[in-house]
């Protein structure tokens, strides 16, 4: 599936070169940072690069703890972006009010405990050098908790924007975005599949990247529209 991940991975930096004139503008440039740290993480997971960096830091997969905490900020800051894309404040505010950010802090404690308490292993894509370590299941299960309490919570009002009679754009755009979030949920199930479904876990991890790029795609598509649409008027 290493064609999967280096597909994904141009799909991010594509999709980061586009909103480069914007930001020079000093519009919206937290997409920008948003899908650079995506390229990142998605650079992670791949073996090469990942090995390559990991040797630098030491060897001991630091280089996926690093993957982890990339992947709650970019979970957290899209999540946000999202909610205010959608009028969904009430989402906004269980992300960033208390409740929120203290699932964050402490899915953030919990993933660093466990990781201390696994065994020392060399460099390993996916850990997979410590299959059968206790730690290793808690470590992948906060991993994956986080990201889905942020999806949980934008879901209902996704899903009622692709069900209002609304611009089709935007009803395309809240769709793709369920949906991304939706297969995340599912990757919660990863702890039950058998580890030669490796295949099938990878599939979904870069399915739900995909269904969410394009949802922001679609949205970056009606932002275009809207402002050719205001230029024509001026």
């Amino acid at each position: 599936m290493t064609w999967l991940a280096w597909t994904t991975f141009a799909v991010a930096l594509l999709l980061a070169a586009v909103r480069i004139p914007a930001a020079r503008r000093g519009e919206n440039r937290l997409m920008l940072v948003l899908f650079l740290l995506f390229a990142a993480a998605i650079l992670l997971s791949i073996k090469g690069p990942y090995l390559a960096i990991d040797a630098v830091i030491g060897g001991i997969n630091l280089t996926n703890l690093v993957l982890r905490f990339i992947i709650y900020a970019v979970c957290l800051l899209l999540a946000v972006r999202i909610a205010r894309a959608f009028g969904a404040y009430r989402a906004e505010r269980a992300l960033l009010g208390p409740f929120g950010l203290a699932a964050l802090g402490l899915v953030g404690a919990g993933t660093v405990a466990s990781f201390l308490l696994m065994d020392q292993a060399a460099s390993s894509v996916g850990l997979r050098a410590l299959d059968g370590d206790p730690w290793l299941d808690v470590y992948g299960a906060l991993g994956r908790l986080y990201p889905t309490f942020t999806g949980i919570v934008l879901l209902p009002a996704l899903v009622g924007a692709a069900r209002t009679r609304g611009r089709a754009v935007l009803r395309t755009a809240a769709a793709l975005l369920a949906g991304g979030y939706a297969l995340l949920a599912l990757t919660n199930t990863f702890i039950l599949m058998p580890p030669g479904w490796t295949p099938v876990m990878q599939t979904m991890n870069y399915g739900t990247l995909l269904l969410l790029f394009g949802g922001l795609g679609v949205i970056w598509l009606a932002s275009l529209q809207d402002r050719r649409a205001r230029t024509a008027k001026a």
